[in-house]
């Protein structure tokens, strides 16, 4: 008697909202992500960090609006209609970051995503992966770090 065994082959699956910040592609895993809101006006604190847009009250809770064009060095200015907030829960914290447009949401297999090098790796954005596609890349960047080392 001859028996056959299939080989089962399981794949590893990120999901990730992908969002612009200027022209550049950003990925943010879908399980730090609450919810993706219109603007919303902001209260502007003073002397509060650079990174700091201000707060907003969303359902009764303050939060934070971080602007990532601010964090990533982008100068490029958003077109208010088209800016879109993620309001994200990250290192047990809610915080809004303030982006050019929010695309879709995207799953890729684990082995679809590329390490990032130290050469490009910096501390200010600490890109921990990148997705590389036929019209562009998408950085996945590590929100943790980028919380932990800049609103300690």
């Amino acid at each position: 008697m001859n028996t056959m065994k299939s080989d089962i082959v399981t794949y590893e699956v990120f999901e990730f909202v992908e969002f612009q910040v200027g022209k550049s592609n950003y990925g943010m895993s879908i399980h730090h992500v609450r919810e993706i809101i219109q603007p919303l006006p902001v209260t502007i604190l003073p002397h509060a960090h650079p990174y700091i847009e201000g707060i907003i009250q969303l359902r009764g809770e303050v939060l934070p609006v971080i602007d990532l064009k601010k964090v990533t060095g982008n100068k490029e200015l958003n077109d208010v209609n088209e800016s879109k907030y993620i309001v994200a829960e990250i290192g047990g914290k809610t915080v809004v970051f303030n982006v050019t447009g929010v695309t879709q949401i995207q799953r890729v297999n684990f082995t679809e995503i590329e390490p990032a090098s130290d050469m490009y790796a910096g501390d200010q954005v600490p890109v921990s992966g990148i997705i590389k596609r036929d019209n562009g890349m998408i950085l996945l960047v590590d929100f943790e770090k980028v919380i932990a080392a800049q609103f300690k």
